[in-house]
C-alpha cells in the first residue's frame, strides 16, 4: 500500500478542489446558457440552478486549514473560490484579511476587514483582526478604536483587551496598558501572552520585580515560549544579575534560534562581561538574521572596537615589557 505524507495529502486536496473551481469556471458561461436554454423549452420558466462540486463552505474549511499551516497563499487562492461563489459571505472575507496579515500585508488585510463589516457590522472578531492590522502600521489610535468596538459587542473578549493593551503600550501609556492586561488576565487566566504582555510594560517601567513573577507564571503556562526567557532574561539584566540573564537568553535561543533579538541581547551579556570573541559571534547572528536592525549593527561595531583596542592594548604591553638578559662577566662574577 502506498503512503503519502499529510503535507502531500493536503496539496493533491487543495489542487483538486482548485482544479474543479478552475473547470467549472471555464465551462460556466457555455454550458450554462445551454442549459438554460433547454430548461426553459422544457419547462417554460428558469428553474434553480443547482450548484455542482465544492461548496463555499468546502473552500473556507480548507482555507483555514491552510491558515493555521502557515501557507498562506494557498489560503488566499482558497477564500478566492469561496468568495466568487458566494461574494456575500462576510467569513470568507474575513478569513482572507486573516491570511493576508500573515503574509506581511496589512493594507491588503483592511480592505477585506471592511468588506466583512459592512457584511456583518456585529462580529467582534472582524474588529479585532482589523485592530491589528493597524498595529502592525504603526496606526495605533485607529487600532484602540476598533478595539474599542469589539469591547463593545462582547465585553468579555479577552483578546480585545489584550491587543488594545499592546497599542496604548506603543503609543507611551503604560497606564492604560496595564489596566487592558489586567482586565485581560481576568477573563483568561490561562493566557500566556498577556502575563508576558503585562510584564513587558512592568519592566518599561522599571518593576523589575513584579515583571519576573509575570514572566514566571507565562513560563508556568508556556514552558515552550521563548520570548517568556527573552523577556524574564531582559528584567534580569536590568537588574544587574548577569548570570540569570545569560540562562534565560540561551533558552530563549534554544527554544527560538530565529529570533535575532535574543542573541543581541546575550551579546549584550557577553559584551559587558569582557568576552568580546563571544559578542561578536552573537552579534554577527542576530546581523544574519536581520541585516536592517540598526542596533544590532551599531552594538556590533562597538564590540568590534572594544576588542580591537584590548588587542592592540595587550599586544603594546608585551612591547613594553623588559626582555630577560643575559648575565654579562661582570655580573656573572659578582653572583
Amino acid at each position: 500500500m502506498l503512503g503519502f505524507s499529510s503535507d502531500s495529502r493536503t496539496h493533491s486536496l487543495n489542487q483538486f478542489f482548485l482544479r474543479r473551481h478552475d473547470d467549472r469556471a471555464r465551462l460556466r458561461w457555455t454550458g450554462l446558457c445551454v442549459l438554460i436554454g433547454v430548461a426553459c423549452a422544457a419547462v417554460g420558466a428558469f428553474p434553480p440552478v443547482a450548484h455542482a462540486g465544492p461548496s463555499p463552505e468546502t473552500f473556507i474549511a480548507l482555507g483555514k486549514f491552510n491558515n493555521d499551516k502557515g501557507e498562506y497563499q494557498t489560503a488566499v487562492k482558497m477564500f478566492d473560490a469561496a468568495i466568487s461563489l458566494n461574494p456575500l459571505d462576510p467569513s470568507a472575507f474575513l478569513n482572507r484579511a486573516n491570511a493576508y496579515r500573515g503574509m506581511g500585508k496589512p493594507d491588503r488585510a483592511i480592505q477585506d476587514y471592511n468588506l466583512a463589516i459592512v457584511l456583518n457590522p456585529l462580529n467582534p472578531l472582524t474588529f479585532i483582526g482589523r485592530g491589528k492590522a493597524y498595529n502592525d502600521k504603526g496606526e495605533f489610535d485607529l487600532a484602540i478604536k476598533d478595539f474599542d468596538q469589539a469591547i463593545k459587542l462582547n465585553v468579555f473578549d479577552a483578546n480585545a483587551f489584550l491587543n488594545r493593551g499592546n497599542s496604548y503600550r506603543e503609543l507611551g501609556k503604560p497606564d492604560l496598558a496595564l489596566r487592558d492586561y489586567d482586565e485581560a488576565i481576568k477573563l483568561s487566566r490561562t493566557n500566556s501572552v498577556a502575563y508576558i504582555n503585562r510584564g513587558k510594560v512592568y519592566n518599561d517601567t522599571g518593576q523589575y520585580d513584579r515583571a519576573i513573577q509575570d514572566f514566571n507564571e507565562a513560563i508556568r503556562l508556556d514552558a515552550n515560549d521563548g520570548n517568556a526567557f527573552l523577556n524574564r532574561g531582559n528584567a534580569h539584566h536590568a537588574k544587574g544579575e548577569a548570570k540569570l540573564a545569560l540562562a534565560d537568553y540561551n533558552q530563549a535561543i534554544k527554544l527560538n534560534p530565529h529570533n535575532f533579538f535574543a542573541f543581541l541581547c546575550r551579546g549584550n551579556v557577553y559584551n559587558e562581561a569582557g568576552q568580546y570573541d563571544l559578542a561578536v559571534k552573537d552579534l554577527d547572528q542576530a546581523v544574519k538574521l536581520n541585516p536592517n536592525d540598526g542596533n544590532s549593527l551599531r552594538t556590533r561595531a562597538k564590540v568590534y572596537a572594544a576588542r580591537d583596542a584590548r588587542q592592540q592594548a595587550e599586544h603594546q604591553t608585551a612591547e613594553l615589557k623588559p626582555a630577560r638578559q643575559t648575565p654579562g662577566l661582570f655580573e656573572a662574577a659578582a653572583q
